[in-house]
């Protein structure tokens, strides 16, 4: 009675076989993804600059305050990262975070960062400032990018 059963199966499937181009599309996009890939630790640096940037300048255009938590929420989304405001007031902080904090504020003319977070995971950092009247800098916050290091292996052609 298994027999019969699997080979019905079997046999309705063969018959209805085909697959959309949207499911040759998303197949082999998956099997693209699954190839291994040997990249440096420079390359994957290189990456994240990139990818970090890209997100970057899609908030600075947006928001640069970033208060705007639907925006956020959609970039976390699509590009697969965590978006944070790394600021004095904020308490989840982590480790990495808080000296990249405390950095930022000694040295107010710093520029994008990436640190390691752990072994699977980068943070890309950008200082948010403010330029007053009389040609002084205030450091205000800084944009934190929260992704992993598969995800941006993926980026890599």
């Amino acid at each position: 009675m298994k027999h019969l059963i699997l080979i019905s199966a079997v046999l309705w499937m063969s018959c209805t076989g085909t697959l959309s181009d949207n499911q040759r599309k998303k197949i082999k996009d998956e099997m693209t993804n699954s190839e291994i890939k040997k990249v440096t630790e420079s390359e994957i640096t290189d990456a994240a600059f990139k990818y970090g940037r890209q997100i970057a300048s899609i908030i600075e255009k947006s928001d640069k305050t970033l208060s705007n938590k639907s925006l956020l929420d959609s970039l976390n989304t699509v590009y697969n990262v965590e978006i944070i405001a790394i600021q004095p007031d904020n308490e989840s902080l982590r480790g990495v975070e808080k000296l990249l904090l405390e950095a930022y504020q000694t040295n107010i003319q710093g520029s994008d960062n990436i640190q390691k977070m752990g072994a699977d995971s980068l943070l890309y950092t950008k200082p948010i400032t403010r330029e007053h009247p009389d040609g002084s800098t205030e450091f205000l916050k800084a944009l934190g990018i929260r992704m992993t290091k598969k995800q941006i292996i993926l980026t890599i052609k």
